[in-house]
């Protein structure tokens, strides 16, 4: 079984979908919660050091918002599993290449490239930020040994890609 094959140093999830290609929500929650937990679990049965996940800006469970509360209920739910070391990664708006484009999130990278820059102080958080310095950033803090749990915001992110 692939369970017990799922063995290393550090696991990296990134999975997730949209609505548009899930719209039942019960497809949904599986993909964006229930595979990323399950992951999770077997990689600390497993004993995998590190779990990097993929989050969203504005996470919370209590969010009224389909969308950020099932990102913030996978957080929570990630952080009761007992990893050694649990990265949760919330980037704001990314920036790259799709395969598939989507209008209101062209939108928002053309709205953010014009006003991002006058997000300073606590909003800095907001900003959009290269798929490519998450990645940098993941890889790096991959390569330390580090127990615990660690939130990191775009900004944080881009310190550290």
């Amino acid at each position: 079984m692939v369970e017990n094959e799922l063995k290393g140093d550090v696991i990296f999830c990134c999975l997730g979908t949209t609505r548009r290609a899930t719209p039942n929500l019960d497809d949904y929650r599986k993909v964006d919660h229930d595979y990323p937990v399950k992951l999770a679990e077997i990689a600390a049965r497993n004993g995998v050091g590190q779990f990097h996940y993929i989050s969203a800006m504005g996470a919370r469970s209590e969010s009224s918002n389909f969308y950020t509360k099932i990102k913030g209920d996978t957080e929570d739910d990630l952080k009761t599993v007992g990893l050694k070391a649990l990265f949760i990664w919330q980037p704001s708006i990314l920036i790259g290449q799709r395969k598939k484009r989507r209008i209101l999130e062209t939108v928002a990278v053309l709205v953010m490239k014009i006003f991002g820059p006058l997000l300073v102080g606590r909003l800095k958080k907001y900003r959009a930020i290269k798929a490519l310095d998450v990645a940098k950033a993941i890889y790096k803090q991959s390569l330390k040994n580090k127990t615990g749990v660690f939130t990191y915001t775009s900004d944080q992110i881009k310190k550290r890609a």
